[in-house]
């Protein structure tokens, strides 16, 4: 390459539901939808260039991946997980609060990591895994020893 090319984030999550799993996405992180790319199998969330498009089960197929399309069930293991990064840890308090009343289903927290963070891991309501992260602890919140070995 000569030039050096920008590439601006895109990340996509196929499911069943396009429209209830944007909306889901887009109650918690507050991201515009864009309506004049939508279809009936396709709709994304742009924030600061970065985009989260939801792409239902006859994507597999118009991208050549028929053969990797899973059975839809809600107990597949975990292959990928989208993470946010907010500023506070009540964001991520706020989070843990509406995921249930949005369909989704906390997994842990929200709670110390290791490295310093208050997050929340989650569930979306097709069973994908999420997380929110602060890069702060709530005050009062101490860092947890944790064995790595």
């Amino acid at each position: 390459m000569t030039k050096p090319m920008k590439f601006t984030p895109l990340f996509n999550i196929f499911c069943r539901d396009v429209e209830r799993q944007m909306r889901f996405y887009q109650a918690i992180v507050g991201w515009r939808d864009i309506p004049e790319w939508s279809s009936s199998i396709y709709r994304v969330l742009e924030r600061d260039g970065v985009q989260i498009g939801f792409n239902g089960w006859k994507a597999f197929e118009l991208l050549g991946l028929a053969d990797r399309r899973r059975a839809p069930r809600q107990d597949f293991k975990v292959s990928a997980m989208l993470s946010f990064v907010v500023d506070e840890p009540a964001a991520v308090d706020e989070v843990a609060g509406s995921v249930p009343e949005l369909g989704g289903r906390v997994i842990q927290g929200p709670f110390p990591t290791y490295y310093g963070h208050w997050q929340l891991v989650f569930a979306d309501p097709e069973g994908n895994v999420a997380r929110i992260t602060c890069p702060k602890l709530p005050r009062g919140v101490e860092i947890p020893v944790v064995d790595l070995a």
